[in-house]
């Protein structure tokens, strides 16, 4: 491997994690204690990374909720973790979480197949049930709002803080 191939691949394996601590403290107490309810958990993929994990017949096919993607390299095991993504499954759509767990496998959307290509081998699907939809939707938004997944595109209430006026001598 040549050094424009180094560098090319430790771009690749970049990704840019906002830790803003101002609004892990601001997180709603409501949907806080929702989600320290039990989350369940399959591999995404099978063993050889070309197909869906098995499992996913483990995943409700009649209820929708809220899904986080989960990075574990599991070098140190249950400690070496990484949100990567956090979505929704809404069932005034007709669908569930198991056939959103499943859409993945084929989504278009740049960071979605990023995520997959880069890392899919170590991704978890991590999905909490939840029966009522704008609870769904309150649980998710918050969540991306407090913690910012890297794979996210859409961040509600982004941090933007406006420095005062100050003269530059």
């Amino acid at each position: 491997m040549n050094i424009v191939d180094m560098c090319k691949r430790e771009k690749e394996l970049t990704l840019d994690f906002q830790l803003n601590i101002d609004k892990w403290a601001t997180i709603n107490d409501e949907v806080k204690n929702i989600v320290s309810k039990e989350w369940f958990c399959i591999k995404f993929l099978n063993e050889e990374g070309n197909g869906i994990n098995e499992e996913i017949s483990k995943v409700p096919d009649d209820v929708g909720g809220v899904y986080i993607f989960l990075l574990k390299p599991n070098i140190i095991p249950d400690l070496h973790l990484y949100i990567m993504y956090i979505g929704r499954v809404m069932r005034k759509k007709e669908f569930s979480l198991r056939k959103r767990c499943r859409d993945y496998l084929k989504d278009t959307r740049p960071k979605i197949m990023y995520m997959r290509e880069v890392w899919g081998k170590d991704l978890y699907f991590y999905y909490l049930p939840i029966k009522d939809d704008k609870i769904v939707e309150k649980v998710e938004n918050e969540l991306i709002r407090v913690i910012i997944p890297p794979c996210n595109s859409q961040i509600p209430d982004r941090y933007v803080q406006i420095m005062p006026d100050q003269d530059a001598f």
